[in-house]
């Protein structure tokens, strides 16, 4: 922890992940009429003055992928409209923030990995201030670039993980990836056979031995699923039968 704490260090704007991560809000929260998108520093003050409440509602840490919130959108709509309150800390805003550009060399991906830990970090400690957060219904979710950070982060704040368009795997993208959840924590993994970046068929790997999904990384993981989808490409949102899985997934494993 001492390592990813670090990262804070390295960057004068941290903080910028969290004050424009987007957030959406439910309805009912607050007394909305309707569910609320934005982001977190055009309602900053109402939230603090909001904060005191009896209400708890669930809350998904949304980890984005490496071009932004993008197809995210697609699932804070899904989420939001399920009563959950929706954080994806905005990493883009990071000033001098590691970047690489497939294919590239392994040191370039390690950077931006350590950076996506210590975001989930950060953002954590800020979301456990609110009040009006159950804090035993956070759920970790993470897309692509966004998809290791969550199968790898080892904190234990996190009721349930979702890692999509990711396949929890060594090869060109790390070199010593590891789930980092505990083997009784609930874990839902979708991804395509025709990911273009981390399927058998991807052109990225073809130098290298993998299974382009994570159920090796997860066979000792007894509240594990692994969704593969056929003829799916790298952004899942397209296939008919996501939003069903990560809905029900949600479901199942939400304390009332």
């Amino acid at each position: 922890m001492k390592k990813i704490k670090k990262e804070f260090n390295k960057y004068d704007n941290f903080e910028d992940t969290f004050k424009y991560s987007y957030i959406g809000l439910p309805k009912g929260f607050m007394g909305l009429e309707k569910p609320y998108y934005g982001q977190y520093y055009k309602i900053k003050k109402l939230l603090k003055e909001k904060n005191h409440t009896n209400k708890k509602f669930p809350l998904v840490l949304f980890i984005h992928g490496s071009s932004g919130l993008n197809k995210g959108t697609v699932y804070r709509k899904w989420i939001v409209e399920q009563g959950f309150i929706f954080i994806c800390p905005n990493s883009l805003k990071i000033d001098n923030r590691p970047t690489y550009k497939t294919p590239d060399k392994i040191s370039a991906y390690e950077k931006v990995h350590k950076l996506r830990q210590a975001e989930i970090v950060f953002n954590i400690n800020k979301i456990k201030n609110f009040d009006f957060i159950d804090k035993n219904n956070i759920f970790l979710m993470g897309n692509s670039e966004g998809g290791l950070a969550a199968a790898a982060y080892k904190g234990k704040e996190f009721k349930a993980r979702i890692i999509t368009a990711y396949s929890c795997e060594n090869g060109y993208y790390s070199k010593d990836f590891k789930i980092g959840a505990k083997k009784s924590d609930p874990i839902l993994n979708i991804i395509g056979t025709n990911d273009e970046f981390f399927s058998k068929k991807s052109e990225a790997s073809k130098d290298y031995k993998v299974e382009g999904h994570c159920t090796k990384a997860l066979k000792k993981y007894k509240n594990a699923k692994v969704v593969i989808l056929a003829q799916t490409k790298h952004d899942i949102t397209q296939n008919g039968y996501v939003k069903d899985d990560i809905i029900s997934f949600l479901r199942l494993w939400r304390k009332s």
